[in-house]
């Protein structure tokens, strides 16, 4: 039995960033049915050594980015958001709030169009500030990436409920 209680540390590289109309925090809206961020495109741009790395990604509709989110500390929380749905017990890992202690972000996006020579994609429904670091990209497989029989808390139920939050 290993009783080593030291956190390991881990370094990762970015392949690349986002380029994004949102500079701020503030910017970026907060998704309503289909006036949100959800609707907006941007570019994943993979530096040089990673932009031949996306070949074969035609014929998928959707890929899973993989995000730094490098000015979580600047976020702050928008006014009413969660105040009357999320419970007081309910701490970050249940949440997918920006501030966490590892700043990952994970969503999956639409491809709009691939460029391979310039090694950019761009992409719909990606809530990432501009210069965003990208970690990496996989391809979106319905049949493994997809759960409809996934359960939500009611809290979180209510407030998707309220707010239409759909695509």
């Amino acid at each position: 039995m290993n009783t080593n209680t030291s956190h390991e540390t881990f370094s990762v590289s970015p392949v690349g960033y986002i380029e994004s109309e949102y500079k701020h925090f503030d910017e970026v809206p907060h998704p309503h049915g289909k006036n949100g961020w959800n609707e907006d495109n941007s570019t994943i741009v993979l530096y040089p050594e990673h932009a031949k790395e996306i070949s074969g990604l035609d014929g998928y509709s959707h890929i899973i980015v993989l995000f730094w989110i490098d000015r979580s500390g600047e976020w702050k929380m928008p006014e009413h958001h969660h105040k009357h749905h999320k419970p007081d017990h309910v701490k970050v890992f249940a949440t997918r709030m920006p501030v966490r202690p590892n700043p990952i972000g994970l969503s999956v996006v639409e491809v709009q169009e691939i460029s391979y020579d310039g090694g950019r994609i761009l992409i719909k429904g990606l809530d990432a500030l501009d210069r965003t670091p990208v970690l990496d990209i996989k391809p979106y497989i319905p049949d493994f990436d997809s759960y409809p029989e996934a359960k939500l808390p009611e809290w979180v139920g209510g407030h998707l409920k309220e707010h239409d939050h759909q695509h």
